[in-house]
């Protein structure tokens, strides 16, 4: 039995049959690594991200966690206004726009690439003062994989060299729908690479149906004032007599010149942080930044997802 088990296993003795065998492990393996995540054994969880590609696809997934106690209350949120998967992704996508003001890593974090955790961008917006979190695409497509995972949706990293850009996918009744991802096609093109080469391995973004969450909210909770200020949706001085929706902030506009990520006006008059919702702002971060406030408050943007249904009449630069 040994004998034979071991002339079974020698590949000395099939060089062909094994050279097959490894082409088509080396094939599995090629589609199985990008597959959606699944439940694995458990391995230890990263605190570090390297910034390459491979890293960003296949370590940040380890530590993407349905249950992080800042994210669980978001989705709370965006299920009381919607338990439909297809509409949730929608809500996914802008009220990550919300809660992630858009910055580069550099002016963010001194480098200029890095792949921050949530855990990571949390205590850097505590030590900063911000009131919501700062990151560019990849750390906003890290939030949304977390928030993805609490409302137990399918999701996957994404990351092209050819776009630039990185966003998560998400699977809803077998369809793959690309969030964070509405703009394809810029500026990509106008490289000659990409006319050249890049094309073959960029596919259009496939958006899910648009969604009025905005009206849903106002319609489903009656214009909850704390339903709206976790999903970002609403300023946080707003009240219940006076609410006061806001929009996504992109600092790399409104603030182009500063070699630092600024400190946001309003974080002067606010008493709480936006994300996570509620948390006290640390009165030493409130003292440096005043040194570093950009000379006017910043107004708010709309978000970059198509689907969102934004109020003509709404009042833009609330915090």
């Amino acid at each position: 039995m040994e004998a034979n088990w071991a002339r079974k296993y020698d590949w000395t003795m099939h060089p062909a049959r094994w050279a097959t065998r490894l082409c088509l492990y080396a094939i599995i393996g090629l589609f199985t690594v990008g597959s959606f995540p699944r439940g694995r054994a458990a391995e230890a969880v990263p605190t570090h991200i390297e910034p390459t590609l491979y890293a960003y696809r296949y370590d940040m997934p380890r530590t993407i966690r349905a249950d992080h106690p800042a994210i669980v209350p978001v989705a709370n949120a965006i299920r009381a206004v919607t338990k439909n998967p297809l509409e949730q992704i929608v809500m996914v996508n802008d009220v990550t726009h919300l809660l992630v003001d858009y910055d580069d890593d550099l002016r963010v974090y001194g480098v200029p690439e890095y792949y921050a955790t949530l855990d990571e961008m949390i205590a850097k917006r505590r030590q900063e003062g911000w009131l919501y979190l700062r990151d560019d695409c990849d750390g906003r497509a890290v939030f949304a994989a977390h928030l993805l995972a609490s409302l137990g949706i399918p999701w996957k990293l994404e990351a092209s060299y050819w776009k630039r850009h990185a966003w998560v996918v998400a699977r809803v009744g077998g369809v793959d729908y690309d969030l964070l991802d509405y703009h394809p096609d810029a500026p990509a093109p106008t490289r000659l690479s990409y006319r050249l080469v890049g094309h073959w391995f960029v596919h259009p973004a496939h958006q899910p149906p648009p969604f009025d969450w905005r009206r849903r909210w106002a319609e489903r909770t009656g214009s909850d004032l704390s339903t709206g200020l976790r999903l970002g949706l609403l300023a946080l001085d707003s009240t219940p007599n006076h609410l006061r929706e806001r929009h996504s902030t992109d600092w790399t506009e409104l603030s182009p010149a500063d070699r630092r990520s600024p400190a946001d006006p309003r974080m002067l008059t606010a008493n709480s942080a936006g994300f996570p919702y509620g948390e006290t702002l640390k009165p030493e971060a409130l003292m440096a930044a005043q040194t570093r406030l950009p000379a006017n408050p910043p107004p708010g943007i709309p978000t970059d997802s198509s689907s969102s249904a934004l109020a003509g009449n709404s009042a833009p630069g609330g915090h």
